[in-house]
């Protein structure tokens, strides 16, 4: 079975024209959270890939990532603040964020 590495490596090539236009390692990424308007343009997705690439566009960690495990994600797509993303990702998962120092936690929404 043959697998296109240019459909594997789209979504990660995207981020990386779209942010810097440079080549950056795993060791070059670094948090850096900001509570600012950002355009944001992440596709409907298996909700644990699209909560990566909202973690990589908005430079907020994002923990509590592993009860994203078999839910989807509605497309998000605006400039926004990184939290009114992560609402937007999150409606109609069953999941909500909280807000910790420097990022973002999932957990199960409240009943």
């Amino acid at each position: 079975m043959r697998v296109s590495v240019v459909r594997l490596a789209g979504p990660a090539l995207a981020l990386v024209i779209a942010g810097t236009g440079t080549t950056a390692t795993a060791e070059d990424f670094k948090y850096d959270c900001q509570n600012t308007p950002i355009a944001i343009a992440i596709p409907g997705d298996r909700l644990d890939r699209a909560l990566d690439q909202l973690r990589r566009a908005t430079r907020c960690p994002i923990s509590g990532t592993k009860l994203a495990k078999g839910k989807r994600s509605k497309p998000v797509v605006g400039t926004m603040v990184p939290e009114e993303a992560l609402q937007a990702m999150l409606r109609g998962t069953g999941l909500e964020e909280r807000t910790i120092k420097g990022g973002f936690q999932i957990v199960r929404a409240r009943r």
